[in-house]
């Protein structure tokens, strides 16, 4: 089984994205699988310019020539294809966007009806499972919307009030959460389906009182960061 995994957090290794990321790595490694992981920063990646070249000049293959020459034939060839992004204005990162929009070279020019909706037949017969991983500050899960009604077919991995991970105990207190994504990655590089309530579990919810207290927690330090910031100003 092959798993590419990209991150998409400027934060790279410093991010609670890239926590989760690697919780599932450690899973799906333990399954069996041969296992990939990108920094989407650290590539050169053009965006799409709509010229349409992969459609009626050269078929299949983008103008552009950068790291995606070698990242699409690893996508291509991908059983399961994890996706980390923080959320940024409600939405993915700008280098996710970046990376699905020269996927569009999978795609054939034809149109067709598939369950209902319009779409352009895959060029290849290989469809990946996308597992998607995201994080947010904000305690509610209402700030994933977005998102899951970016990519509604993927297995989704949802951590919000994300900075608890690296708070005192933090990862202690979402240790059944951490455990759930190793088990998925695990279960997913081994073709077992995930039940019903593992799915459920990789969804945080917390209660309202939890996410007031979180609340209280953050602007307890955001206080603390803007008078040391102060003190610093009037030192200088």
């Amino acid at each position: 089984m092959k798993v590419i995994v990209f991150n998409g957090s400027p934060r790279k290794e410093k991010s609670t994205t890239n926590l989760l990321l690697d919780q599932f790595i450690t899973g799906a490694k333990d399954g069996g699988a041969d296992v990939n992981k990108h920094h989407i920063v650290d590539l050169n990646i053009n965006g799409c310019r709509g010229c349409f070249t992969c459609w009626w000049t050269t078929p299949g293959r983008c103008v552009h020539r950068d790291d995606m020459d070698w990242l699409l034939p690893q996508i291509v060839n991908a059983d399961i294809i994890v996706l980390g992004t923080p959320v940024y204005g409600r939405n993915v990162t700008h280098y996710i966007q970046r990376l699905l929009e020269r996927t569009f070279s999978f795609s054939l020019p034809e149109m067709a009806v598939h369950e209902g909706e319009t779409t352009h037949p895959h060029r290849f017969r290989k469809i990946p499972q996308l597992v998607l991983v995201s994080t947010c500050g904000f305690p509610d899960e209402s700030n994933f919307e977005i998102i899951k009604q970016l990519y509604p077919g993927a297995l989704f991995i949802l951590l919000p009030a994300s900075q608890i991970l690296h708070s005192d105990n933090g990862q202690e207190f979402l240790s059944d959460f951490l455990d759930s994504i190793r088990e998925v990655g695990a279960l997913m590089s081994s073709g077992v389906n995930i039940p019903t309530q593992l799915r459920e579990s990789l969804q945080m919810i917390y209660s309202d009182e939890m996410k007031m207290e979180l609340i209280s927690r953050h602007n307890e330090y955001s206080a603390s960061r803007r008078e040391n910031q102060e003190n610093d100003s009037s030192n200088t």
